[in-house]
Parts: structure tokens; C-alpha cells; sequence
């Protein structure tokens, strides 16, 4: 049985729109030359594929298999195409990409900063969002790659995953908060008397092992709800973390001007589970362009830098009672 690409495309319309007028329009034919295309497909298919609904148009069950398989053939074709033109050097400068929040702020923005510089004309389309939204996107090639905490992602063979560093979070308060007192150690039980800001989709993994403890502190009140406030943008929960009583939990780059400043304080508490891997997420059977290529690389070079500074402020960024700690320890040891 052969069914030709453009019969194919008619039916994923159809399924798409669910009239066959909208349909019709979106394949740039007449409704009765789709009508007869469908009918067509189910003629040498031997069964049939559609019927008419109160909503519209909808597949029959033996429809919805028949599309799964009829996007997959358009998807790869798509693909054929996009991989020739590659090899012949016609694959336009254009790259879409998309990072979940984090990845963002801590090393995605200054990977474009970097592509733009030396290819000053690309076109970029990025898109920031959480992983459970990015991923279709993926899927449907609406993206040519994502950079997203990959620890969750299960291995598949659809999927190529290449790691980058694990990088520690750090929980963040205003300069003047009643967690940042000197000489306070703060517990996992006293950061959640505050409300919590910070993305809505922070890996559960993490979040599961933070909890652990508060699970089976019985002598407290019930904590706030975890997060208080869920946020998608790195900037506003500075702002929120500076002007209100909040915690927040945050890479430490993109706090460090506030923290030289004094605005915002790192609290002495550093939990270990705290540390999340990200990876560059894209489709195994779908290669890069070059310009993909290259901001894979100028990512990679990003985040080394990224590890590097972190490996060497964290200490000088931690509150002072960490400090404090730290020095004691090392005059007991010397004496």
C-alpha cells in the first residue's frame, strides 16, 4: 500500500481542524478534492478513518492509529529534506532553540550573546519555558534542540542527550531577613516558615529529598506550601526575594551583584541534594545544522566557565555565619 505525502498531509488536517471546509483551506485545495482525498486514503486503507461528531470531524480508533504512523512519515520526510539541504550547504542561518528558567539565566543567555558575535545575522527563535512544554515542542521539530535539567529525562532512543555540569542552587534572602541573622544556621524546617519562590517544575527528584526532613520534623507547625510562589522568570524573583520576606532558591551567578551589593544574602544552608544536571536535549535521528553545532559548543564553553566561577566565590558568598564557622574550625585545627 502506497500513499503519497500530500494524501497524508489532507488527513492530518482534517484530524488538525475537524471541518473539512478550515481543513481544505490549510492544504490550499477545494473541500471537494479533500473530501475526495480522504476518501481515497480509505479506500486503499479498506477502512474507515473519519466520522462526524459533536465536535467536528473526528478519527475513528483505526483513524487515530493511522495518524500516529501518517506523522511520523511526514516528520521524517521533513527531516529528509532539512538533512539534504544541510549537506548541500542551503540550510538557512536560523536556529530554534528553548531552555527551562534556570539554564536560562545561569548560561543559555550568554551562549546567544556569544553565537551573535560571531554570526551577527542568524535568526534565533527562544523560547523559555518548563521542560513538560518544551519537550513536545521538541517532538513536533518546532525546536532544534532544548537545555533543560536532563537528570528526570528517561533515556530513549528517540532522544540525544548530551550532559553538562551539575551545578549547586543556593537559597537566597533579602540583606536584613530573620534567616540571615549572624551566626544563625538555618534548617530546612525554618526556610519553609517563609513563603518559597522559585520556578514551578524545579526537578521532583530534588525537591523529594529537600523535603525529607520537614516530612519528619512532628514538634512544628505545618510548613507553607512548597513553592508559595511559583515564577518563570529569574529577574521578578530577585525582585520579590529583595523586597519581601521570602526564600528563594537560585544559581549563584545570577545573584552575584546582588549579593557584592548587599542587597540579597546566601543563607549558611547548602543542602548536597541541591544540585541538578542539565543537559542539551534534541532528537537522535534529526541532525544539527552548523550553526546548531556551533552553539552547542559556545553552550558547553559556558557552562565550564559557569563551574569555574562557582567553584571559586561560592565560599566568599555564603552568609557570615558560614564563615564564621569556617575560621573557627581552622584556628581549632591549627591550635
Amino acid at each position: 500500500m502506497t500513499i503519497e505525502l500530500r494524501l497524508l498531509n489532507c488527513a492530518i488536517k482534517l484530524a488538525e481542524h475537524r471541518n473539512f471546509a478550515r481543513a481544505a483551506v490549510a492544504v490550499c485545495v477545494s473541500q471537494p478534492t479533500l473530501t475526495r482525498n480522504i476518501q481515497e486514503i480509505e479506500r486503499r486503507v479498506g477502512t474507515q478513518l473519519f466520522e462526524r461528531g459533536r465536535d467536528g470531524v473526528v478519527p475513528t480508533d483505526a483513524g487515530k492509529i493511522f495518524l500516529d504512523q501518517a506523522r511520523e512519515v511526514v516528520a521524517r520526510s521533513v527531516d529528509l529534506s532539512r538533512e539534504m539541504d544541510i549537506l548541500r550547504g542551503l540550510e538557512r542561518g536560523e536556529l530554534n532553540i528553548g531552555a527551562e528558567t534556570y539554564p536560562s539565566a545561569m548560561f543559555v543567555d550568554r551562549a546567544v550573546v556569544q553565537l551573535l558575535s560571531v554570526h551577527p545575522s542568524v535568526r534565533l527563535q527562544i523560547r523559555t519555558d518548563n521542560r513538560e512544554r518544551l519537550l513536545p515542542l521538541l517532538r513536533k521539530r518546532a525546536l532544534d534542540l532544548i537545555v533543560v535539567a536532563a537528570g528526570e529525562i528517561e533515556v530513549e532512543p528517540e532522544l540525544h542527550i548530551t550532559r553538562l555540569n551539575q551545578h549547586q542552587a543556593y537559597f537566597v534572602v533579602r540583606n536584613g531577613h530573620p534567616l540571615s541573622a549572624p551566626k544563625l544556621v538555618p534548617t530546612v524546617h525554618d526556610i519553609l516558615q517563609f513563603p518559597v519562590v522559585m520556578t514551578s517544575r524545579f526537578p521532583v527528584s530534588l525537591l523529594k529529598q529537600f523535603l525529607t526532613d520537614e516530612k519528619h520534623n512532628t514538634n512544628h507547625p505545618t510548613a507553607k506550601s512548597f513553592p508559595a510562589i511559583a515564577c518563570e522568570s529569574v529577574a521578578m524573583m530577585k525582585v520579590i526575594v529583595a523586597g519581601t520576606d521570602t526564600v528563594s532558591l537560585l544559581p549563584l551567578n545570577v545573584v552575584s551583584d546582588e549579593i557584592q551589593t548587599g542587597q540579597l544574602v546566601v543563607l549558611s544552608i547548602v543542602p548536597p541534594t541541591m544540585k541538578v544536571d542539565f543537559g542539551i536535549v534534541r532528537l537522535a535521528r534529526r541532525s544539527l545544522s552548523p550553526l546548531g553545532e556551533t552553539f552547542v559548543r559556545l553552550v558547553h564553553e559556558v557552562d565550564a566557565e559557569l563551574l569555574a566561577f562557582e567553584q571559586k566565590n561560592a565560599p566568599k558568598f555564603l552568609a557570615p555565619s558560614v564563615r564564621i564557622r569556617a575560621k573557627a574550625r581552622a584556628a581549632t585545627g591549627a591550635g
